[in-house]
């Protein structure tokens, strides 16, 4: 049978109407991505302001003051899928804004918040001459019933406006979804920080000229959250300038100069000037902003503080308006023209401005010290943020009254009401330094006492648990109890006791100089102390009534023997970090024998659990000998303190999981509880005054333990000791030390 056509001719493809919906699932899969990109589009709309106002679940509104859309852009960009209309474009057209948005989302975005959008577009169309709106408005869920989306269809109008109405895209999406119920504003704020700009959040006073809008130089952006159950709109530069450590405000109105201060958070200043100044420059406001690297700055913030601290460095730097209008280098990248960054390079120790030397002057001895010149904190450019604000001459005539333009246009004539521009701007900059140094001396008594209360509180607790510890006797309760009641006395008196820790830290580093000396001289009497030894057994033979006598010079000689050998080796050992790992028992070894006639002389068992190849890393074998040998003796005073009972002390030490550990463990008298918090700070001992050849402790030796372990990445505290034993101490280091 011969084939015949039955239908014939040409057949478009036909796109299925929910594939809007599927694309909007695909490509916007969160309302806070939704809101970003609604953001970006009003950006790249050149906008000044975006807002956007959030009621659950009757609609978001995203509006803007960009250039709006022509009916052409929407019909050619909006209305057609799967293109951008942005694309092509990498700056914005009045601008020059690096485009942000992409692949056309917006129109999805939208899609994913609610279920109609009314869109309300007012341009200057220049097709038409004249000033247009556009409104259209979109019933997604009509979408999704028609089959075929080209013959899906959106109502819209197009209407002649007065150029009194101003510029700008407002969208309102309503029928809210569940989705949109909930936005994290936090997220908003961190993924939009980059685009929001800091001038428009530190405009002049209302009193003065504002930015003509039809400047062609970028007015800056800024974004404005309206949320319906949070009561209230937040300026998101705002919200994070608001977070400053200090801001300084500056007037100057003829010859009224006022200066005032404030903390973060205060209404009433901190710091307040009042004087008289011979004013060549005209009215200056000027709003400075100090942000510190500190933390809780930005606790709160609608902003994570890392954004906003990159945020802070992008916007920094002190910027000069002239009646709006941005005048060029000042405070921009690279720019110092309030003399930081060299002052800073050169440690500069005087105040440079009239404001410090007449209201914040410094006697000879603050200057001289660094803790205490508060020149030596003069902020960074990255730490601030600030807007001076001015009105420059408009006469043809350059001289010293009046702020003039220069030739070139880039910033003004340097005459003498710049230098007095400069005076009193970099004065405002210093009265922060100075204030910073109060504030900080204030913070640091407050904490002080705190710590203080906190102290005494843990104190009397510690020594209720002391007298009510059926487990103690009365003379180790009284005994414990004293070390607490000194301890707390040594923290009351605060400043004396960093000052004594000082001392005792700088008579350890003395000690060791000391140490190399008598070592080497120790060296030398040995050879003596030898050919004495070898005469007075000679007379023990003849006389057996000194025989005695000379076992027991023999028995001290051969100690002072090994504590000169030990001495020798941990003093030349501390200048020398190992290229390879060396035996730990070896070292333990030594450690014990220095020791060795003290433990045998009281019966102390003492225990080496250590196998030959345990190895320790690359720290010097002076640091852990001296680790050992203060572990070793603490163990050793512990031990003989306690009255009756096993007398045991054991070393341990393997290496697992990347570390070498090190534990000494005793059955002495143990540590109580309420005294275990306190055994690594400096000055706190647990060793009673008592003829003992070990002597009593300066409260140093565990403080040190943990500095040397520390100083190679590893750690030292108190374990669980093993069974049979009361008190375990142990120091870890990393392998790879």
């Amino acid at each position: 049978m011969t084939e015949k056509i039955l239908v014939e001719g040409t057949i478009p493809f036909s796109i299925e109407a929910r594939i809007l919906r599927e694309l909007g699932e695909r490509l916007v899969k969160e309302p806070e991505v939704a809101i970003l990109e609604l953001i970006k589009n009003a950006y790249d709309a050149d906008a000044s302001n975006c807002s956007i106002s959030h009621d659950y679940p009757n609609q978001i509104v995203v509006q803007d003051d960009g250039v709006g859309m022509t009916f052409e852009r929407f019909r050619d960009g909006w209305m057609r899928i799967g293109t951008s209309s942005k694309e092509g474009d990498s700056l914005t057209a009045q601008y020059g804004r690096r485009i942000t948005g992409e692949k056309g989302i917006g129109r999805f975005a939208v899609r994913f918040l609610g279920m109609t959008l009314t869109l309300d577009s007012v341009c200057d169309d220049p097709e038409r001459g004249v000033r247009t709106r556009l409104r259209a408005t979109f019933d997604w869920a009509s979408f999704d019933r028609h089959q075929d989306l080209g013959k899906t269809e959106v109502d819209f109008v197009v209407t002649q406006v007065g150029n009194d109405v101003p510029t700008g895209t407002m969208l309102t999406i309503g029928a809210l979804r569940p989705s949109s119920r909930h936005i994290r504003w936090k997220d908003i704020g961190t993924g939009s920080v980059n685009v929001v700009s800091a001038a428009r959040a530190l405009p002049p006073p209302p009193d003065w000229q504002q930015l003509d809008r039809r400047s062609t130089r970028d007015p800056g952006f800024s974004i404005r959250l309206k949320v319906v159950e949070e009561d209230g709109e937040i300026d998101l530069s705002g919200e994070i300038l608001e977070h400053y450590v200090l801001r300084a405000v500056l007037r100057l109105d003829g010859t009224a100069l006022e200066l005032k201060v404030y903390k973060g958070g205060g209404d009433e200043p901190f710091v307040s000037v009042t004087d008289e100044y011979v004013n060549d420059i005209g009215r200056v406001y000027a709003d400075i902003r100090f942000f510190p690297r500190r933390p809780g700055t930005f606790e709160g913030a609608l902003v994570d503080g890392r954004k906003a601290y990159n945020w802070v460095r992008s916007n920094s730097g002190v910027l000069v308006f002239d009646r709006g209008f941005q005048v060029r280098p000042y405070g921009v990248e690279g720019d110092d023209w309030l003399s930081l960054v060299a002052d800073a390079a050169r440690n500069r120790r005087d105040p440079e401005s009239t404001i410090s030397k007449h209201h914040f002057g410094m006697t000879k001895a603050v200057a001289a010290a660094p803790s205490e010149n508060w020149m030596l904190r003069l902020p960074e450019s990255a730490q601030l943020i600030g807007a001076v604000h001015v009105e420059g001459a408009r006469s043809s005539v350059t001289d010293d009254s009046g702020l003039h333009a220069a030739a070139d246009r880039e910033g003004f004539v340097i005459n003498n009401a710049f230098l007095q521009l400069k005076d009193i701007v970099r004065g405002a900059v210093e009265a922060i330094a100075y204030a910073d140094r109060r504030l900080q001396q204030a913070q640091a008594d407050e904490k002080a006492a705190a710590e203080l209360l906190k102290s005494r509180g843990e104190t009397q607790q510690a020594i209720e648990e002391i007298e009510a510890d059926p487990n103690l006797s009365r003379p180790q309760k009284n005994r414990i109890v004293a070390m607490l009641v000194e301890s707390q006395e040594r923290v009351e008196q605060a400043d004396d006791h960093n000052k004594e820790k000082q001392k005792q830290l700088e008579i350890m580093s003395l000690l060791g100089v000391i140490a190399g000396f008598m070592t080497h001289e120790f060296g030398v009497a040995i050879g003596s102390l030898k050919e004495a030894q070898a005469e007075l057994d000679n007379v023990a033979k003849e006389l057996p009534q000194f025989a005695d006598r000379a076992k027991a010079f023999r028995r001290h000689a051969t100690t002072l023997q090994n504590f000169v050998s030990y001495s020798r080796a941990y003093v030349e050992g501390a200048k020398i970090k190992p290229t390879k790992p060396y035996r730990s028992i070896p070292r333990l070894r030594q450690v014990v024998k220095v020791f060795g006639d003290y433990a045998r002389d009281r019966d102390i068992e003492v225990e080496i659990g250590v196998e030959p190849e345990v190895m320790v890393p690359l720290i010097p074998a002076a640091l852990y000998n001296g680790i050992a040998q203060n572990l070793f003796t603490n163990a050793l005073k512990a031990v003989t303190a306690k009255d009756g009972g096993e007398k045991r002390i054991a070393f341990r030490a393997w290496n697992d999981k990347g570390y070498h550990h090190l534990q000494v463990s005793d059955s002495g008298v143990g540590i109580p509880s309420p005294v275990k918090a306190k055994i690594f700070d400096p000055l706190f001992t647990t060793t009673e005054s008592r003829n003992d050849p070990l002597g009593s402790g300066m409260g140093l030796g565990l403080a040190l333990v943990q500095r040397g372990a520390e100083a190679f990445g590893g750690k030292a505290q108190l374990v669980a000791p093993p069974p049979g034993f009361t008190t375990c101490m142990e120091v870890r280091f990393p392998l790879d030390s």
